[in-house]
């Protein structure tokens, strides 16, 4: 037998080679998603500089890509995915890029990359739907509220499980970017008050059916009930899916007010 890290191997193990040591760094999943968005988020910058002649709200990438109810009533439904990735400036990028870092490893370590992909999905759609109901005739770009989107999935799939937000900060982001918009105009209430309200939908869907296919006790002492196959994948595309169609709807209807 030879000594090892952990007892002893005989000498067919020793000779099959030696072992692996994982450490908590080699356990921990990358944020592959969060990096996705980040990325298409700098290239849209890029793009936006490189074809505006100065500045970053003109030129044909804003032009083509910019969310206004009146292009969207026209058929152009790419606009309310495409606004998600403009911004007006460095400041407006930093901040989202920054918030988008802070909000999406966490979602992705709670949820997976693929299910805070459908959450995000849903703070866009949520927040193209908002700004198209409720502010018809305003130009609006930048990933702020699909970023809130994903504070606002995770609150919901905090409270799906038991928790409250009133012990983490989420209460007082909610707060701030709510309050901001009043104190600068420039800033889209509906668009950060629709990305949260289209992310938490979308993550209290997919936190509830998370939940339901975990194996639970029917009472402290009774036995265990085998979950169900988990639903929360197709579940969080169908909601994400009704805010968009919402959004659409908001179009078409030329605005609600």
């Amino acid at each position: 037998m030879s000594a090892a890290s952990v007892g002893f191997h005989c000498p067919e193990c020793t000779s099959s080679g030696a072992q692996k040591v994982f450490r908590a760094g080699d356990l921990r999943s990358k944020p592959v998603f969060t990096y996705g968005i980040l990325a298409l988020i700098a290239i849209a910058f890029i793009a936006q500089g490189a074809t505006s002649g100065g500045g970053f709200l003109s030129g044909v990438v804003v032009d083509e890509g910019i969310l206004w109810g009146p292009y969207v009533e026209d058929n152009e439904w790419w606009r309310i995915v495409t606004s998600g990735f403009l911004h007006s400036g460095l400041m407006h990028v930093g901040f989202n890029a920054y918030a988008l870092y802070l909000f999406g490893p966490t979602m992705e370590r709670l949820i997976g990359p693929l299910r805070t992909g459908i959450v995000y999905a849903g703070g866009l759609f949520g927040g193209a739907a908002a700004v198209l109901a409720f502010d018809f005739t305003q130009a609006t770009l930048g990933a702020s509220g699909a970023v809130l989107g994903l504070a606002g999935g995770l609150a919901a799939v905090l409270m799906v499980n038991g928790q409250s937000i009133r012990q983490t900060s989420l209460g007082g982001i909610f707060f701030l970017n709510l309050a901001l918009p009043i104190l600068v105009p420039r800033i889209s209430f509906w668009g950060h008050f629709g990305g949260i309200a289209g992310g938490f939908a979308v993550g209290y869907v997919i936190g509830w059916a998370m939940k339901q296919s975990r194996p639970r006790r029917a009472s402290e002492h009774g036995p265990v009930i085998e979950g169900g196959a988990d639903q929360s994948i197709p579940f969080g595309i169908a909601t994400a899916a009704v805010v968009g169609l919402a959004a659409i709807g908001a179009a078409l209807s030329g605005g609600l007010i």
